[in-house]
């Protein structure tokens, strides 16, 4: 308490939604308070805090922290409320935030409970109404959540105003032309050109469309991609895909199962047709399912290259020279997809690739000679096999690129001026220090810790 002879009192007043006859009653509620602590002539009102549109099962509300803040803070001795219910419906919070109050000296008057926590019983009764409040408050959520439910089935949309291709008001779907000209401009990119989500967004970009909910910005590969999963664009309607499983922490989370999913079909007015839209999750699952490998899986390094700048794997690419001969090197995957802006790393010769790993082998002293003659010498012991051909063979595979490079590679890292080797059996990696990127020219190896 301060040294003046006047008690700094403020109060804190909530309305859990922004309807207007609830922020009639809050204005009513502060009117309330002003004239309660002005009949005081012993006390001093310092601010009547007031929150709107906010849950009591919540502490993360504005009004509500700045008045904690200037209690910590030495600038109010006591607090008023109309009820527990209005402090806080978690008995956890009320009581965590009423004894932390204490200990600064401040202490929380719930007016029309008749508790007081400067009292020796203050915090027992405050225990057995918050309690109370917290249970009111889980029977509200289950009474909210039950006819919310009821009309879904009855077909009123929920979720926010903003549906790209549809405008959403009072629970009704309305198609906005313009956007829904975009989607089935990607539909048809996707389904009928055989184009990817990729080079969809980059397309779109380049024309200059706004994507959804972010002005100003590029398209992206999952923007593309929720405009083809949305059941929405051929007319139905899934409802509950998220829940909220806990009513104090108001958390929303992807409803797997948890809640029963409410799905209407032939909803509103369509924006692709049915089929069409079926079509899309069909291809799309076809082309999430493993493949075959290419031809590019006969390269030894095949999936082994990795951009040390973004992390993306490098991928094949070839050019023709002028005299007819086939130009092989490897290049950031995100670079080939998005160009410059997706990643700067320079692409990498294939024949440097095959050129530094023998530079490494030899540098580590690796024979592989004898290696041949190990590995011929077990097979011809377990399978009989003929130990010269086997032999002739390893070898043969020991060249640059051949099944041995493969069988050793773990990772090849690929940074602005070296490529970090990790090989399989051997701890640690080698940095391989790069000064002719073009013709494969290396300027030592260092052996690092793993």
């Amino acid at each position: 308490m301060s040294g003046s002879t006047r008690l700094r009192v403020a109060a804190y007043c909530r309305v859990s939604t922004a309807q207007d006859d609830q922020l009639h009653s809050l204005a009513h509620q502060q009117q309330y308070f002003r004239a309660y602590i002005s009949r005081r002539p012993d006390w001093e009102l310092v601010e009547v805090y007031a929150d709107r549109g906010l849950s009591g099962t919540t502490v993360r509300r504005p009004a509500f922290q700045r008045m904690i803040a200037a209690a910590k803070a030495g600038e109010i001795d006591l607090i008023l409320t109309k009820e527990v219910s209005r402090f806080a419906r978690n008995t956890v919070d009320a009581l965590a935030q009423t004894r932390a109050l204490r200990r600064c000296g401040v202490g929380v008057v719930f007016i029309e409970d008749n508790i007081d926590t400067r009292q020796n019983d203050g915090e027992f009764r405050l225990t057995i109404m918050a309690s109370v409040a917290q249970e009111e408050s889980r029977k509200t959520s289950e009474r909210v959540k039950w006819g919310q439910r009821r009309s879904m089935e009855q077909g009123v949309v929920f979720g926010s105003g903003r549906i790209y291709g549809f405008d959403l008001r009072a629970g009704q779907l309305t198609v906005r032309p313009d956007e829904a000209a975009v989607i089935r401009s990607v539909y048809h990119k996707f389904l009928h050109e055989g184009k990817g989500t990729f080079v969809i967004a980059r397309e779109l970009t380049a024309a200059g469309i706004p994507p959804p909910r972010a002005q100003g910005k590029s398209w992206s590969s999952t923007m593309v991609l929720r405009l083809l999963r949305n059941e929405k664009y051929c007319g139905d309607l899934l409802q509950k895909k998220t829940c909220t499983p806990d009513f104090l922490d108001h958390k929303p989370v992807k409803n797997t199962g948890q809640e029963a999913q409410v799905y209407l079909r032939g909803h509103h007015e369509a924006i692709v047709p049915h089929a069409q839209f079926e079509a899309v999750q069909r291809e799309l699952a076809r082309r999430a399912r493993p493949r075959a490998p290419r031809h590019s899986a006969r390269y030894w390094c095949s999936g082994r290259v990795v951009c040390a700048a973004c992390g993306s794997r490098f991928v094949p690419r070839q050019r023709r020279r002028a005299d007819g001969s086939v130009y092989r090197f490897w290049s950031c995957r995100a670079r080939v997809q998005h160009g410059r802006q997706g990643c700067a790393m320079h692409p990498v010769p294939q024949h440097t690739l095959d050129a530094a790993l023998a530079y490494l082998l030899e540098a580590i002293g690796l024979d592989l000679a004898a290696l041949a003659d190990s590995a011929a010498a077990r097979a011809a012991r377990a399978v009989g096999a003929d130990r010269a051909a086997c032999r002739a063979w390893l070898l043969e595979e020991a060249i640059p690129g051949g099944a041995v490079y493969r069988a050793l590679t773990e990772q090849v890292t690929v940074s602005p001026d070296a490529l970090t080797v990790r090989l399989r059996g051997l701890q640690g990696v080698f940095r391989i220090a790069v000064c002719d990127w073009k013709h494969g020219g290396f300027e030592g190896c260092t052996r690092l810790n793993p």
